[in-house]
């Protein structure tokens, strides 16, 4: 409930008594749990990762060769929960400001999330399947831009982006990136 409040109003535009309006409580009872409207937030935005989570732990456990082909799912999965989608892009962007609720938190996120596929790339060039001269955390922060920005410009304009095909068509580009030459 919150988490649809959050994606449609934003952060600032969600009020408490709305929520718990929603959630058929009183407000205190909702700050009871969660103490403010950040502590609410954040609660939301840990809820939503774990389904980045749980993604990201399948790919690692994936053969370094079949990551990239597996990228698709992360779309369709997307597709198919345009809510959380939308969400966490609302939640992104209104985290800039460092003073913003979830800004510790998606800093941290995206550090790690750089790490991940960073360490991905490492792999694959330890196996002979990556080029050698590529920057794996260079390279890592350029795909999960990609993908981010391939995902804002769905939600913006989904009769005309297709999420899923965008992002086969990138995994089919940076396979051919990775590898050209090998």
């Amino acid at each position: 409930m919150a988490a649809e409040l959050f994606a449609r109003d934003g952060f600032r535009g969600t009020s408490l008594p709305a929520v718990a309006a929603r959630a058929g409580i009183s407000e205190p009872g909702l700050l009871h749990h969660f103490g403010s409207k950040a502590g609410l937030l954040l609660a939301v935005i840990e809820r939503r990762d774990l389904d980045s989570e749980a993604f990201a732990m399948e790919l690692l456990g994936m053969e370094p060769s079949g990551r990239l082909r597996a990228l698709p799912e992360f779309a369709r999965r997307n597709k198919e929960r345009a809510g959380l989608a939308k969400l966490f892009t609302v939640l992104v962007a209104e985290s800039l400001e460092p003073g913003a609720p979830g800004h510790r938190h998606f800093v941290e996120r995206y550090r790690a999330m750089r790490a991940i596929v960073a360490d991905s790339i490492r792999s694959a060039q330890a196996a002979g399947l990556a080029r050698q001269d590529i920057d794996p955390p260079a390279k890592a922060a350029e795909i999960i831009a990609t993908l981010d920005g391939l995902q804002t410009q769905w939600l913006l304009d989904p009769d005309t982006i297709d999420i899923v095909s965008g992002v086969e068509s990138y995994a089919r580009t940076l396979e051919h990136d990775l590898t050209c030459g090998l």
